[in-house]
Parts: structure tokens; C-alpha cells; sequence
């Protein structure tokens, strides 16, 4: 689902970058369909939940309980 002022290609870009980033294994986030899904082409936009975006754009080192107290 395009989220307005965002293109979709360059959140899936993001994502995809975080999701490879050193010492993070998809499987974290994803199911092993999900993953087969992704490797077919399938955004990652359309495969994560809300909570997992969050989890993957928070900064290294923050907790999601900093996140709710700002």
C-alpha cells in the first residue's frame, strides 16, 4: 500500500539495505515464504508488518520503550 509523499521504491530500497545490513538475518522478520517471496521480487513494504518497519528503521542501539517516551 503506497503510503502518500513516499515513493514505495525507495522504502523498499531502505528496507531491503537494513534488512541485509551486517550481523541481520531476515528471518528475523520474515518467514522462509516470506524470504522466497522477497528473492521473486516481492516488496518488502507488502511483506513486513508496521511493528517490523518500525523495529528495522529504529537506530542502532534505541529501545522501543525510548521511542514511545519522545
Amino acid at each position: 500500500m503506497p503510503v502518500g509523499g513516499y515513493d514505495p521504491e525507495d522504502l523498499d530500497n531502505t528496507l531491503s539495505e537494513l534488512m541485509e545490513a551486517k550481523g541481520r538475518d531476515p528471518s528475523n522478520w520474515l518467514t522462509d515464504d516470506e524470504i522466497a517471496a522477497w528473492e521473486d521480487g516481492e516488496s518488502l513494504v507488502d511483506l513486513l508488518d508496521e511493528e517490523d518497519i518500525h523495529e528495522l528503521l529504529r537506530k542502532e542501539g534505541e529501545h522501543p520503550d525510548e521511542e514511545a517516551a519522545s
